[in-house]
């Protein structure tokens, strides 16, 4: 078996089981087999993931005897920068393993860095089309499962415990699951726009997975589809790729779906809840109350600047307060929760990407996590090759919405795996 043939069986695993694993546990804690979801660790598939894609980097290096370029670099520098965080952290066993319901850890993040320049290596042009195809298939089987859950009573259909208005797909949190739906979703709109020809399928893809967005009733996704809309047009308009035709056809196809989704939802199945409908408090506060957290989670920074306070340490330093018989906001579970009286409010995460990254790795651990970033847009910036924006298109999508998001292991690897395989490509 060759390096890329194991690289795809590996990836694959992981972007599978992962989420196969969560909802199982699910189950199994709806029907009291386990008295809790959180008792099965999914990050274990990321674990054992760590020692074949360590032997397919190191394999590469030496069967092709390949120089090192500036991202072998930042590779190394940002598992340094890991470990050495983890050494200076609160709590050592939570920085490897990562926190209950949470469980990104060193290890799993290394699993991340791992694929990401193992891709890096060894993409090309084929395996990048089904990548696309493989992640479609699984925000559409995401998108079945959610439907059910808006629109059935069917009782062996998992839902979101605090509002079952609220769609998560197979992936146990609204919010998840809208970080998922937009980085797909942008992916498979860029694709559309720059397409001579399209199909029925295209369509019914894009309208079901734009639903799914809606009913996720997670407003930082969906600001984002309108921001990555609003880039692709002027990005393809640069690029001379852009056919306005079918920028009007789009435009016009999401606004129909909105308002027949927003109907079918408010008038026939009676759901009151509507994000987006409220929109105006929602950015005043950040969503949630996100303002109050990105603030308290600075404070945070200044005594630990450099190496910061560990994986899934954060909890562990935020001000939580113990009991709020009036009004909290949380993770209980893995789960935000808010206006839930005699609840202990545990807020684990800072809730945006970078900021997290900063209080939990410092300084160190931030400034190579964003130079890749950078530099991986960049490159997609200045390509002319079309594959190139269609993955670039996901890249921004789940770059913008880390802003007011989590990283969690459901998601993060399709997004590292996008940044290998849009450094593979070579115009």
């Amino acid at each position: 078996m060759d390096n890329k043939k194991l690289l795809k069986i590996t990836s694959v695993c992981i972007l599978v089981l992962v989420p196969l694993l969560q909802i199982f546990s699910r189950y199994l804690e709806k029907y009291n087999i386990i008295s809790a979801y959180g008792s099965i660790n999914p990050a274990i598939v990321l674990y054992f993931s760590i020692l074949v894609l360590l032997f397919i980097y190191i394999k590469d290096l030496i069967k092709k005897r390949r120089k090192l370029d500036i991202y072998d670099y930042l590779f190394y520098i940002l598992i340094f920068t890991g470990i050495l965080s983890t050494i200076f952290s609160i709590d050592k066993g939570i920085a490897i393993l990562g926190r209950e319901y949470r469980e990104e850890g060193l290890l799993s993040v290394i699993s991340y860095y791992l694929l990401f320049i193992n891709w890096k290596v060894n993409g090309q042009k084929d395996i990048i089309e089904k990548f696309i195809k493989f992640i479609t298939i699984i925000a559409i089987l995401n998108s079945i499962y959610a439907l059910f859950q808006i629109y059935t009573d069917f009782d062996f259909i998992i839902r979101y415990t605090q509002d079952e208005n609220m769609a998560f797909g197979l992936c146990i949190n609204p919010n998840f699951f809208g970080s998922l739906i937009v980085t797909v979703l942008s992916i498979n709109i860029c694709k559309y726009l720059i397409s001579k020809k399209s199909s029925l399928l295209e369509y019914l893809i894009i309208i079901l997975l734009f639903i799914s967005l809606i009913n996720s009733q997670s407003t930082g996704p969906f600001l984002t589809l309108i921001l990555v809309i609003i880039f692709l047009t002027v990005f393809l308009k640069i690029k001379k790729s852009l056919i306005f035709k079918r920028l009007l056809i789009l435009c016009l196809l999401l606004i129909a779906t909105y308002t027949s989704t927003y109907f079918v939802n408010k008038y026939i199945y009676t759901i009151d809840r509507c994000e987006m409908c409220d929109i105006n408090k929602t950015i005043n506060d950040g969503g949630n109350g996100r303002i109050g957290i990105w603030k308290n989670s600075l404070k945070l920074v200044k005594n630990h600047p450099l190496v910061g306070v560990g994986y899934d340490n954060f909890f562990l330093v935020y001000p939580n307060s113990k009991i709020d018989n009036t009004i909290g906001i949380g993770v209980t579970g893995g789960e935000l929760e808010i206006n839930k009286p005699n609840t202990i409010y545990i807020i684990d995460n800072a809730h945006n990407i970078y900021l997290h990254t900063l209080v939990t790795t410092g300084i160190l651990g931030l400034i190579p996590y964003l130079l890749l970033c950078l530099f991986t847009f960049i490159r997609g910036l200045k390509s002319n090759n079309k594959l190139m924006f269609i993955l670039l298109s996901g890249f921004v999508a789940y770059s913008i919405q880390g802003f007011a998001n989590i990283s969690v292991i459901e998601v993060a690897p399709i997004y590292f795996i996008i940044i290998g395989l849009m450094l593979s490509i070579k115009d």
